[in-house]
Formats: C-alpha cells, structure tokens, sequence
C-alpha cells in the first residue's frame, strides 16, 4: 500500500487478475429475479402480474413515493411470480421474477450504436425522461433522480 504526499491511503484495486483479459459478452440469464427496492428510499410497486408477457426495457416497478425510482426488466419473457425472496443481504423483498423468452425490447428504446449530439428538449422534457428511465445515482444509496 502506498500513501499519498498529503495524506491517505491507496489500497490496491488488484487490476492484476484482469487487466490482460478480454472482454466477454455474456449470455442472458434464463430467469431474473428483479427487487422492487434498488435504492434508498421507497420501494417501487409491481406494476405487473404472474402470466403477464414483458418486454426488456418495459417498466415493472412504479416508483411511488417521494424519493423512489421506476424500475424495468431487464430481459423478455414471462413473469413467473411477484412475491417476497431473500435479497443479498439475507431480507426478504418484493421481487417480480421473469422466465427468459427470447430477446426482444420496448419499440420505443433506441438501441443504435451512434450518438446523438443534439437536444432539442426542454429542461423539463429531460427531468421527466430522467425520471421516468429509473435513472440512480452511482454512489452507495442511489438516490433517484427527481
């Protein structure tokens, strides 16, 4: 370990064991089990139901109330069931579980490669296109983005 002239630590971030490797694409998953609270505040409500058909990007979750966020599936399939499973830390949380069934996405998602460099949104057209994606914060809490 290293320290700084002025202070502090700098722990190794052990690149060693993948700096040399190549990237992989993985495949997806044949099923998901998606937590309705993926961040501080209030959990978001299932907006759908065992049986229903889903579209990867569609939204599942409603945030619902002051600091919440939208949440979507990540996969297409069916929804097996929503009901309470054990998260990482060992507590039981609302979860929708989807059955992989195929590959396909919202018809209203862009998935080009290119980047669009223009705007011509209003301030509040973007907030609420934040808000509406589920967009988080990257730090520990993941506060949403109101």
């Amino acid at each position: 370990m290293k320290t700084f002239p002025i202070g502090g630590i700098h722990p190794s971030d052990t690149k060693e064991w993948s700096k040399d490797k190549a990237r992989e694409v993985l495949g997806l998953p044949d099923e998901v089990k998606v937590t309705m609270i993926q961040h501080i505040g209030a959990p978001s409500t299932p907006i759908v139901q065992k049986g229903d058909k889903v579209l990867t990007g569609q939204l599942i979750g409603q945030a619902t109330g002051f600091v919440s966020a939208n949440i979507h599936a990540p996969i297409s399939g069916t929804v097996t069931a929503v009901d309470a499973y054990p998260n990482g830390q060992g507590q039981r949380r609302i979860m929708v579980v989807i059955k992989r069934e195929g590959d396909e996405w919202m018809e209203d998602i862009d998935r080009t490669p290119e980047l669009k460099r223009e705007c011509n949104l209003t301030s509040e057209e973007i907030i609420t296109k934040v808000r509406n994606a589920g967009v988080v914060g990257l730090g520990g809490a993941q506060f949403p983005h109101m």
